[in-house]
């Protein structure tokens, strides 16, 4: 990746089209294809919007312990500072990492839990997100390691979907962003040694 000239411009443009463009192009998927889903988004009382967001938030909690306690790891060390140094070099400030994240809350799960999910199920859609995220890769061990964990948080995610519902899945993915963001953000710079 060469040079960024305006690191903020390219923040907002990454977030705009997360949200407008994938998320977009999930609700017209969703609206043509995906009748139930599309009601659930729409016709929803502010209880239900309340329990969701309720029930989005204790998943990323408890999913947070073992994701920290897995970056924490030496074995996950240059993984760890390859992302820390991605939150320095375009110098993410707080209220952007809630913007990011709530951009890719709602976009991301708009397309693939309510747009791609009711295609494919659960566990190829977890599979298919992690691996766009760059997570699986088998010639990086520490990093499979980690993205078969958020694979597991991942299907988790799908499985907010029916139980729950879709707002449910874009608050824990939100959640997760934020706390694994303001994480690495803490430890930019941090090069651990002995």
């Amino acid at each position: 990746m060469g040079s960024i000239n305006n690191p903020k411009k390219f923040i907002f443009i990454a977030g705009f089209v997360t949200l407008i463009g994938i998320g977009g192009l999930g609700l017209l998927l969703i609206y043509f294809f995906h009748k139930e889903v599309w009601h659930a988004i729409v016709n929803v009382g502010i209880e239900s919007l309340l329990r969701q967001f309720i029930t989005g938030t204790v998943y990323a909690l408890v999913t947070l312990i073992p994701l920290v306690l897995l970056l924490e790891r030496r074995m996950l060390d240059a993984t760890r500072y390859f992302f820390a140094d991605l939150m320095k070099k375009f110098t993410v400030s707080t209220p952007e990492i809630f913007l990011l994240s709530l951009c890719a809350g709602v976009g991301e799960e708009l397309l693939f839990r309510g747009a791609i999910q009711p295609w494919i199920g659960i566990w190829p859609t977890a599979i298919i997100f992690i691996a766009l995220h760059g997570y699986l890769n088998p010639k990086d061990r520490p990093l499979f390691i980690y993205g078969m964990v958020l694979l597991l948080v991942s299907a988790g995610f799908g499985y907010l979907l029916p139980f729950s519902g879709i707002y449910a899945a874009m608050a824990a993915h939100f959640w997760i962003d934020v706390v694994l963001m303001l994480y690495l953000k803490r430890n930019s710079g941090k090069h651990f040694v002995d």
